[in-house]
């Protein structure tokens, strides 16, 4: 049509192109070259050889090369097309993987021009500047890449199988785009793993599947991800969880015919399991009356919290060691029970161990009933019940409550919490309810009292439901609470309506974290929260000891307040919702106690400098503890090196005959003045332990730590170092 200094304007098929102007190329040259090319792509002889494809790119150049295909738009497309797919299917045998969030159309354009007899120079990035639809292209690629990772996709989905490794390729975000290509698949597919966890008994989650499928860590949304696969996705494993929370339980029953039970509880919105795995028995004849008992106690409800019943599995397993020649539980005499008896003081906490007695007199109670229906022998008695726990309510520790100077520094800080950890907080210290009670409160708890600023709160008592029934008592139990704790649980309730109208659940401690489902709060991750909060702040008792707090703590806290505010038994027992005076008078009696026990301890220490702990006084009534004072004033109970506070009732030493005496005794009470002895006890025992070891090394012994004499000796330096150490700290001297 017309030169521009050194190009040449052309109108082809109604379209204009500028090429360079050649003098050697006058128009009838040029025109042949033309038609030429187009001649290529409407042919499409490039499929067998892309020699004419490499002559027209050096010819024309680059730009001009694209402007003359694109005159032919369609045809051109196609030959961009074909050659992505050779990129594509080079590409995949390749090692690399895609980082950008587009593919370079360069390397198509690379692949198409390749040639061996006539190498390609030349900077693609820029082949398209003067192509205005070059985001066509872009699509093309991806396009292309799709369809052939679908393919690849489509056997492992018909397989169930992950594609993290196609994932691991081409990126999360390319793979959920690639699966809503063929959504009918991907749904069947979504729907098959899904049912496979139902299947298997396991409880399906978004992190789960989304780690099996794109082995991404669990991460269900991750940046970029397909809106309609992440819909599909979230859809498909609510509804498997919705099925689950009704078939898991139901099926519970169907568990007691295998050797490894998973036994399902719905708690809230979500599923707690407990596994019970016979095939760690060893007997099988125990074995089957173990699930006979374990079937009896868990058809008939069960909680996944209570684990001790787990411990039989091992009881069965020692009466085998200790007799092999028993096969059946009738076979126990008490020889038997005496000898097991033994064993677990030898390996396990006295505490522990009372456990352990517990369960095998509940096994034996079955065995011995007519509950028991199986057809294997049953035991003529218990020979458990002739084993005698001798104080064993010694052994079981009384929750603290919180001392005030603690609990002025929680409440100090625990606005660092969310603002539904600190609403339970409030909420635990002003009612004393349990953990549980507070984490399922209802939308409806609240009502107006009939006095004023008091409104009553109705909650359901879980610890003691059954009982209550039994008793003909409502399901709820009411409390008085301040226009505090009002204010605190309208908040709650107005912060938690959304999760509520999402979940149909009527719990207001309603919680969801990003990516996971709606859920009640987990009372043992709450108390960690508090401890972690405590250890930040350094929150220590008087003794400098850092609190270690749990939620029941609360309630023994506000007992204590009430108590000290003249509050009667009765009071306490409608605020705690027991169903006796029992428990309230033993609150009692026990906060009594300890606030006696604290004063006289800082008193015995200022009189006679001895460290005394609560402990040691908790015991003594009040007349106890003024003829303690007169025995130490007259040096009646003085021992090696400080006081005895061994109570007169109990007989006869047990520690007289013991190698270390009064060291290791609890009830030895000693003070500063002591110390240098006690200094110089260690500096003998410690050269005691250092020639043991000296010896050995001389002898080449290395495996000594279990030799006999070495424990007794090492056990006497660990005494005196703990009672040093106990002396320099409370007198405020430095660590040993």
């Amino acid at each position: 049509m017309k030169r521009v200094t050194a190009t040449a304007v052309w109108e082809i098929e109604g379209t204009e192109v500028t090429l360079k102007y050649r003098k050697e190329c006058p128009e009838e040259v040029m025109t042949k070259k033309i038609i030429a090319y187009r001649e290529v792509l409407l042919s499409k002889a490039y499929l067998q050889d892309n020699t004419s494809l490499c002559e027209a790119f050096h010819f024309f150049g680059g730009i001009a090369f694209v402007a003359l295909g694109m005159t032919l738009e369609t045809d051109f497309k196609e030959c961009f097309t074909h050659y992505a797919r050779e990129f594509a299917k080079e590409w995949a045998e390749s090692a690399k993987c895609l980082k950008s969030k587009f593919i370079g159309y360069e390397y198509v354009f690379q692949t198409m021009l390749r040639h061996s007899e006539t190498p390609t120079n030349y900077n693609f990035k820029y082949i398209l500047d003067g192509v205005s639809k070059d985001n066509d292209f872009k699509v093309i690629i991806e396009q292309v890449f799709m369809e052939y990772w679908s393919k690849i996709m489509l056997d492992k989905m018909k397989n169930n199988q992950s594609v993290s490794d196609i994932t691991a390729r081409v990126g999360d975000a390319r793979v959920s785009r690639y699966f809503m290509s063929i959504p009918m698949e991907t749904k069947k597919y979504l729907k098959g793993l899904a049912q496979s966890y139902t299947n298997n008994r396991e409880i399906i989650t978004k992190r789960s599947l989304s780690d099996f499928i794109f082995g991404n860590g669990g991460d269900s949304t991750f940046l970029g991800v397909d809106e309609e696969f992440h819909a599909l996705f979230l859809s498909t494993v609510n509804e498997e969880f919705e099925s689950q929370k009704i078939k898991f339980v139901a099926e519970n029953r169907l568990q007691f015919k295998k050797d490894k039970w998973k036994l399902y509880q719905l708690d809230g919105a979500t599923l707690k399991y407990l596994t019970v795995d016979f095939t760690i028995v060893i007997s099988s004849t125990l074995k089957q009356e173990l699930k006979q008992f374990l079937k009896f106690r868990y058809s008939r409800g069960f909680r996944t919290s209570d684990r001790n019943p787990l411990y039989l599995l091992q009881i069965a397993n020692m009466i085998h060691t200790i007799s092999p020649d028993i096969m059946f539980f009738a076979d126990v005499d008490i020889t038997d029970a005496k000898a097991l008896q033994l064993k677990l003081e030898n390996d396990v906490s006295q505490v522990q161990m009372m456990n352990y007695i517990s369960m095998c007199n509940l096994l034996f109670d079955f065995l011995i009933s007519d509950d028991n229906v199986s057809k294997f022998p049953k035991p003529q008695s218990n020979p458990f019940r002739s084993l005698k726990m001798v104080n064993a309510h010694k052994y079981n520790e009384n929750t603290p409550y919180i001392p005030d100077a603690v609990l002025a520094k929680l409440e100090e800080h625990v606005d660092e919490l969310s603002p539904m950890e600190i609403r339970m907080f409030k909420i635990f210290v002003s009612t004393g309810m349990r953990a549980k009670e507070v984490a399922y409160l209802k939308e409806d708890c609240l009502s107006d009292g009939r006095y004023d600023e008091r409104y009553i709160l109705k909650y359901t008592p879980y610890k003691v439901l059954n009982a209550r029934r039994k008793l003909g008592l409502g399901e709820y139990h009411q409390i008085y609470v301040n226009q505090e704790v009002k204010e605190l649980i309208e908040a709650q309730i107005n912060d938690s309506e959304e999760l509520r109208n999402h979940s149909g659940l009527p719990y207001i401690f309603l919680y969801q974290n990003k990516g996971r489902r709606i859920c009640l709060p987990n009372t043992g991750n709450y108390s960690a929260k508090i401890n972690k909060l405590i250890q930040k702040h350094n929150i220590c008792d008087e003794s400098g000891t850092p609190w270690n707090f749990s939620t029941r703590q609360c309630r023994k806290t506000l007992v204590v307040k009430m108590i000290e505010n003249n509050a009667t038994v009765t009071e306490l027992v409608y605020q705690l919702g027991h169903l006796n005076h029992s428990t309230a008078m033993k609150y009692y009696a026990d906060v009594k106690s300890m606030k006696l026990a604290e004063l006289n301890t800082e008193f015995y220490q200022k009189q006679f400098g001895l460290l005394l702990s609560n402990k040691q006084l908790v015991d003594f009534s009040e007349e106890e503890r003024k003829q303690l004072y007169v025995d130490f004033r007259l040096s009646k109970r003085r021992v090696e090196f400080g006081y005895c506070v061994r109570k007169n009732c109990e007989g006869a030493c047990s520690y007289q005959n013991k190698t270390m005496h009064c060291v290791s005794c609890p009830n030895l009470c000693t003070g500063a003045q002591y110390l240098p002895y006690w200094s110089e006890l260690l500096k003998s025992q410690q050269e005691v332990v250092n020639a043991l070891k000296e010896a050995y090394r001389k002898e080449k012994i290395k495996d000594y730590q279990n030799f006999a004499e070495y424990i007794l000796e090492n056990r006497k330096l660990l005494a005196y170092q703990n009672i040093v150490k106990a002396i320099k700290e409370a007198s405020d001297e430095c660590d040993i």
